[in-house]
């Protein structure tokens, strides 16, 4: 059914304008076909409905995520009143009046939305609401006649005085209340701005925001801060200029790194609450366009957007029967979703859909489609605020997310929070489990303790966490027969190969067990399983994607891919999934290092060779150090207090309490270091990256003042650039002296970025 490819303009995807028509239209059917069984287009009830609320909070869900984008699309004059799908046209001008009409219209309990109260659903689909109202007032809002219009308003001003939750929910009613604003109608402009105000303060840094008080970060930001809040600075903004500009400036931030997070296949590292809102998460690349804040160009923007779209559509996320969004991550699996989770929730995905606002003639739509950047070169990306490294592999188009610093205390079972938060890495092609094994977590992606074999610890939130480039160090507990358990973990990256180290702290007896992943597939006959004892690893594989893990330090056993615990469907977007393991045998109370090399990639591979050329020899307190090929060496602490002086290779390295440090030739990384002996030397611990771009070029990622040493740089830097949220470099020469990037430098940089490590380039 879909429109035919244009591999001219888009060569990535094939989709053009006329594919998001398409999803458009069908849904909009498929809220039809719902709607019309109910006898309104206020109503529109899908099957499956796990919440117990009632029918006028369901439909005003499904109406309120999809209705918004008919205000969209209808807020371009050039878009058509009606789109057509399965031989009918859907007059969307008409649908949306209707719905609102009949929606807020109290005196008919039939089509009624319902009052607001406390706490209410109705208090977060107003936002929708009224952005559908304001995105198409042209062509409907004021169209209605006066009493008509006074209706609607009467409905959303509903949420003035209401209690909210203290997270996101809080943004909800200042959506509608600054639509209602700007359209001339009363409204408590001091409870706005609080309103307002406090969203601002859930701000931590690096474009991100956490979601009330906890540590919880998650792809809320991209539709939540990316969308609603963008929208807020677009349609009310102008009343609060220098709110509006920081707001706008920290999306800014954010969408600079969110674009490392898609993996070529269209896919981001699904984690955290609410993914089965799926393509929601591009919400924020059209919001970007219309504000003209989007680092990347509208051709990469469309690849982003584009290509999400279609990895979720050509994995049946939409009913073929019912053509509704499914409750799932790839087709219908409502357990991968939250119990707050409606048949109607998941239609926020339609936000993805922004960019048909833009005009056919506009460049998000003409402009050539260019590649991610995963498609472009290998990354690695350290985002401090939320704990992440993006590492991507242009080679396989694969991206990880190393999480060191998202987590989630245990709260309603049935929203399965724990996974979804506390996996150590989460990656684009090998989707995690969900879903508990009986009462206890599978350990894909972590290590986990048990005293008996069936209930097995899991990391909820983190105490203290720090990242680096392709390096990533965390520390929580785990529970033990009710104890809490200290473990300490990192994450170096060589290439795609996770090398994985832990220094456990227990106060009783327990087992560790360490798996690298999970791998989904159809059934268990479509995998193919391979271990070598001797050597150490386990390995996996289906068409196209294999996994493998191997022993190094600590573990003495191992077992073949198999379900967890015989639980196979637990994954989050396949019927099936399994994952070898590598464990100890005997269990023990001691403190004690692991080590364990990982690799999950998109193609078979040969574990035997990959991990070969691997070594690693534990040392004192929780250190590693870690030998790689071409003369690569690193040191890993996880003491209660690192060192502050090292030896790694024939080097000297100081600092106050060093974590992490990597020379390689033309790299050198570091982590709480402060000098490293004829490379460098920093002004306070911090974080840095050097890497040799060319002969006469050196990249400076840093957290701190940083000067590079002419032994190391080749002479005096005769230009120094740095880099600006747009990825254009400004020319700062005239503020640097003998190779030095000063504090005060790189702090002004941080400011303007919104970013905790910045980058420079000094040339010779």
């Amino acid at each position: 059914m879909l429109p035919p490819l244009d591999l001219a303009l888009s060569p990535y995807t094939g989709w053009t304008r006329a594919h998001w028509e398409h999803v458009l239209a069908r849904l909009t059917y498929g809220y039809v076909l719902a709607a019309e069984k109910q006898g309104t287009y206020a109503r529109a009830l899908y099957p499956d409905d796990r919440r117990d609320l009632p029918d006028a909070v369901d439909a005003l869900e499904s109406f309120a995520r999809l209705g918004s984008m008919w205000g969209v699309w209808l807020s371009n004059p050039k878009n058509p009143a009606a789109l057509e799908f399965g031989g009918r046209e859907l007059d969307i001008e008409e649908i949306l009046r209707r719905a609102l009409l009949e929606g807020t219209d109290a005196s008919n309990p039939r089509t009624y939305w319902g009052p607001m109260r406390a706490m209410d659903q109705r208090i977060v689909e107003s936002a929708d609401t009224a952005l559908a109202v304001w995105f198409s007032r042209d062509r409907v809002f004021n169209r209605m006649s006066e009493s008509e219009r006074a209706q609607v308003m009467t409905w959303l001003a509903q949420v003035d005085g209401q209690d909210t939750y203290y997270d996101n929910w809080i943004l909800f009613p200042a959506v509608a209340q600054a639509v209602r604003l700007q359209l001339g109608y009363p409204v408590d402009v001091t409870e706005l701005d609080q309103r307002l105000d406090q969203m601002a303060t859930f701000y931590r840094g690096d474009g991100w925001y956490v979601d009330g008080l906890g540590a919880e970060y998650e792809l809320y930001n991209a539709w939540m801060f990316g969308w609603h809040y963008v929208l807020w600075a677009h349609i009310d903004g102008a009343r609060r200029p220098e709110l509006r500009d920081l707001v706008l400036k920290r999306a800014r931030s954010f969408l600079n790194s969110f674009p490392y997070f898609f993996g070529s296949n269209g896919s981001y590292p699904a984690w955290g609450r609410s993914i089965v809102y799926r393509f929601a998460a591009v919400a924020c690349f059209g919001t970007g366009h219309l504000m003209n804040i989007a680092p990347m160009p509208p051709g990469g923007l469309r690849r982003l957007s584009s290509g999400c779209i279609k990895y979720f559509y050509d994995r049946d996320c939409i009913d073929p029967d019912g053509h509704f969004l499914c409750q799932g991550f790839h087709g219908d699996f409502p357990p991968a979703a939250e119990a707050y989770i409606s048949p109607g929730s998941t239609s926020w995905a339609c936000h993805g859909l922004f960019g048909l606002a833009f005009s056919p003639d506009d460049p998000f739509w003409t402009a050539t489609e260019e590649p991610l950047p995963v498609e472009r070169a290998d990354f690695e990306v350290a985002l401090p605020t939320p704990g992440f490294v993006l590492c991507g592999r242009r080679e396989t188009g694969q991206v990880f997310l190393l999480n060191a610093g998202s987590g989630h205390q245990p709260e309603n079972p049935r929203h399965n929070y724990i996974p979804k938060y506390g996996k150590l890495v989460y990656s684009t092609h090998f989707p995690f489990n969900v879903l508990p094994a009986g009462h206890t977590y599978a350990p894909d992606a972590m290590i986990a303790l048990t005293s008996d074999d069936r209930e097995f610890g899991h990391r909820f939130a983190n105490r203290v966490f720090g990242v680096g480039p392709g390096v990533m160090w965390t520390e929580f507990v785990e529970y033990v027969d009710g104890e809490p358990q200290l473990l300490r973990t990192a994450i170096v990256m060589w290439r795609d190969v996770q090398l994985r180290f832990s220094w456990v702290q227990p106060t009783r007896r327990a087992r560790a067990v360490e798996a690298p992943g999970a791998l989904g597939s159809s059934g268990a006959a479509a995998v193919t399983r391979r271990s070598n004892r001797a050597q150490g690893w386990e390995y996996a594989q289906i068409k196209g994607r294999a996994l493998a893990i191997k022993r190094l330090v600590g573990f003495d056993d191992q077992s073949p891919s198999a379900p967890f615990l015989d639980y196979a469907n637990i994954n989050l977007a396949y019927p099936y999934a399994e994952q070898p393991l590598v464990r100890e045998a005997n269990m023990s109370a001691r403190i004690r290092s692991f080590a364990a090399a990982v690799l999950l990639r998109p193609g078979e591979f040969d574990p035997g060779q990959e991990f070969e050329a691997i070594h690693v020899t534990p040392q004192p307190n929780g250190a590693f150090e870690i030998r790689l090929p071409k003369d690569e060496i690193a040191y890993v602490s996880l003491a209660d207090r690192p060192p502050p002086l090292i030896q790694v290779g024939n080097t000297i390295v100081y600092g106050d309490a060093i974590r992490y440090v990597r020379l390689a030739p033309g790299r050198v990384v570091g982590m709480g270091v402060t000098e490293i002996a004829n490379v460098c030397t920093l002004e306070q611990p911090g974080t840095f990256e050097l890497v040799r771009e060319s002969a006469d070029i050196v990249r400076v990622t840093t957290s701190a003042g940083i000067q590079v040493f002419e032994s190391w740089l080749g002479g005096s830097a005769s230009r120094v650039l740095a880099q600006q949220l747009d990825n254009s470099w400004m020319d700062v020469s005239a503020l640097v002296r003998d190779n030095t990037i000063s504090t005060a430098l790189v702090r002004e940089m941080i400011e303007c970025n919104e970013r905790k490590l910045v980058d420079f380039r000094l040339t010779r």
